[in-house]
């Protein structure tokens, strides 16, 4: 029976729905973990489109705790496990509106926290004031004793809490003690809760009975900043930082530009050397500062250890300036606010200048005129003695030119009466004759004297 390209057309789709269905068989695995450990599960697809998503999901809800989608793989990280977190765990696949499930994990918690291998117990956490250790000592015996002690760095051994039976719980060390913390005695179990984690915090704790150490957790904090740390232009260059404590095995930094949950590789660094402090910096052009959500994230042998976020936060004027045109736009106004404040400067200081030179000119005037008047006081508070003599002759003058103008001037002594007119005294001391000298007072009415 010849084919035909219909039943060519079946075959090849339904050959690509049996290849599809084997690209993606669901792989089962199993795990267990000790009470109060950090758990990393990770699910890989050979190609994730753009309109494909992968996500966790549990037997109750879709998990609310960390994920990341990143090079065709979807990340969960579960911290401090306890047996609320026991079950199974779900990657799905979902793609053109059908659900394929790839993987399923079963997690499993051991009741108590001791470490059979013993090996220490890793965790990360983001230094920020969100974020919490809780360091948890649980066993399946009974103890007279339990104590956790903190090593910043080697020979630096730090008490933080203690119990013994029959005594309280005692506080001890710089770190400020949680409220999850153990408040009573415990034989089984001692937890020291740390709120908010800082930077230098890191480094070991363990968890010591009095028979000897029971466990120990290594914590290494990461923190990240940008820079300006105030907010930024949309087109302006940003520099992202981003820091680890205590390396001492090899790790992985990536720079990750998020698009919702998908990562996209900005920078990576990788490193194999031990360093007290590992610095990871990434200088962003214009263009890439557009997206406002970034992740510091940090590997272990293919293996999420942790998130840290980080989000630029932009100035209010130039929230809506999404293009270069309008970022011009947005400086030229600027420019014109800035000649503008110019402008008021200036005419708020040449208004000070005038109002300072009237009050000069103001100050000036009156003590001109009291100096004036005072003067013009003393001269006619002054007696003046003239020559009776020679005011006749003057007078005789002026009466034959018949113009008062010409009569002479005379130095007066004014005194006014009760009603305000002149009072003219003349008192002579000798006889008059042309040789002879006579002196005189004259008091007279200075508003209504006329020469």
């Amino acid at each position: 029976m010849p084919l035909t390209p219909i039943k060519i057309f079946i075959l090849i789709c339904g050959f690509c729905s049996r290849f599809h269905a084997i690209e993606y068989p669901p792989v089962q695995t199993q795990n267990e973990v000790l009470h109060g450990s950090d758990v990393s599960l990770r699910c890989d697809v050979p190609l994730l489109s753009e309109s494909s998503t992968l996500h966790w999901e549990t037997d109750r809800e879709e998990t609310s705790n960390t994920t990341l989608m990143y090079n065709n793989s979807a990340y969960i990280i579960l911290h401090t496990v306890d047996e609320r977190n026991e079950g199974k765990y779900y990657c799905r696949l979902m793609k053109n509106r059908t659900v394929q499930t790839v993987r399923i994990h079963t997690l499993n918690v051991i009741s108590h926290s001791y470490n059979a291998k013993n090996k220490n117990d890793t965790i990360y956490r983001q230094s920020s004031s969100n974020s919490d250790v809780l360091l948890i000592c649980k066993s399946s015996k009974k103890y007279d004793s339990l104590k956790w002690t903190w090593e910043q760095r080697p020979n630096s051994l730090i008490d933080l809490i203690a119990v013994e039976k029959g005594k309280e719980v005692q506080l001890k060390g710089p770190i400020k003690p949680g409220r999850r913390s153990s408040t009573t005695y415990n034989s089984q179990a001692l937890i020291f809760h740390i709120s908010p984690v800082n930077f230098n915090y890191s480094g070991t704790y363990r968890c010591i009975t009095n028979i000897g150490i029971y466990t120990t957790t290594v914590l290494r904090t990461i923190r990240v900043s940008v820079e300006p740390p105030d907010g930024v232009l949309r087109n302006q260059s940003v520099v992202l930082t981003c820091e680890l404590s205590e390396v001492n095995d090899s790790v992985t930094l990536v720079w990750l530009r998020m698009e919702g949950n998908r990562g996209v590789l900005v920078k990576q660094q990788i490193t194999t050397e031990k360093n007290n402090t590992l610095r990871f910096t990434v200088n962003l052009s214009s263009y890439e500062t557009d997206p406002l959500r970034w992740q510091c994230a940090v590997f272990t042998e293919n293996t999420l250890r942790a998130l840290a976020p980080v989000t630029i936060s932009l100035t209010s004027s130039t929230t809506n300036a999404p293009s270069i045109s309008t970022e011009t736009t947005t400086v030229k106004k600027h420019a014109a606010h800035k000649h503008g404040r110019h402008t008021l400067a200036c005419v708020l200081t040449l208004f000070t200048g005038i109002l300072l030179g009237a009050l000069l000119y103001y100050c000036y005037r009156k003590r001109k005129s009291k100096c004036y008047s005072v003067h013009s006081d003393r001269q006619e508070s002054e007696p003046v003695y003239i020559n009776i003599s020679q005011m006749r002759n003057n007078r005789e003058r002026s009466n034959t030119l018949g113009n008062r103008e010409n009569s002479p001037e005379i130095y007066r002594n004014i005194r006014r009466n009760r009603y305000g007119k002149p009072n003219v005294n003349i008192r002579d001391e000798t006889p008059g004759t042309s040789e002879s000298v006579t002196y005189a007072t004259i008091y007279f009415n200075k508003s209504k004297f006329q020469t």
